[in-house]
């Protein structure tokens, strides 16, 4: 006689094993930061700053505080599995608004001509009304940035070299968002300098089709 059949469930396996699950400390944890890094933006820019070599100092410690802190919550968001949250969605205005803040207290500290400062983001203001993408946020940050480090780099602050190696780890150990933003900001070009640029980035810059899912999600 045929043994019986196993009762329903006992032995039945799933078609596939369940995917992995969602992590909610961590996406708590992620918009944790990334309010912090609002909360630090609107100090550094309303801080005291005196024109001082010991100023712009501690403008950079500050700001390389700031990228680490967006550095980790964008890790954290992505490994949370969780859809992104209402703040998480504005990551990219809070950088944007970070690097205003960098602005402003080098400026304040002498570092930076504050009627320059005030024409690149009333152009880039103009540019968003016009063409209303991530480009022209990223295209904003770049040149501040840039002044914060090559000021730092003239009056050879120690800090120069642990930012050098710190933007070496990270562009190694997170290079899946280095290439999520490059891609950002050429979606955002027009069609024809948009053309040019991919006829000519390389592979290893360009994110397959299962690293952008882990942005899109």
């Amino acid at each position: 006689m045929d043994p019986s059949p196993p009762e329903k469930g006992l032995l039945q396996f799933p078609d596939r094993a369940p995917g992995p699950q969602p992590v909610r400390w961590m996406r708590v944890a992620a918009d944790t930061l990334t309010f912090a890094r609002f909360v630090a933006g609107a100090a550094l820019a309303l801080w005291p700053w005196e024109p001082s070599v010991q100023s712009l100092a501690l403008v950079f410690r500050w700001k390389l505080l700031l990228w680490t802190a967006d550095a980790a919550d964008g890790v954290l968001a992505r490994r949370s599995r969780t859809p992104p949250s209402w703040i998480g969605r504005r990551d990219i205005w809070i950088d944007a608004f970070v690097t205003l803040a960098a602005g402003i207290a080098l400026a304040r500290a002498g570092f930076l001509p504050g009627l320059y400062l005030a024409l690149w983001l009333s152009a880039c203001v103009f540019l968003y009304l016009v063409r209303p993408v991530e480009t022209v946020l990223l295209a904003f940050m770049f040149p501040v940035q840039i002044v914060l480090v090559a000021q730092a780099a003239l009056r050879r602050l120690p800090e120069v070299a642990l930012f050098a190696l710190w933007v070496a780890a990270l562009a190694y150990l997170d290079r899946r968002r280095l290439k999520w933003v490059i891609e950002q900001f050429i979606k955002g070009l027009p069609d024809g300098p948009k053309r040019w640029v991919w006829s000519w980035l390389p592979a290893w810059l360009r994110l397959k089709p299962e690293e952008r899912a882990q942005f899109e999600d």
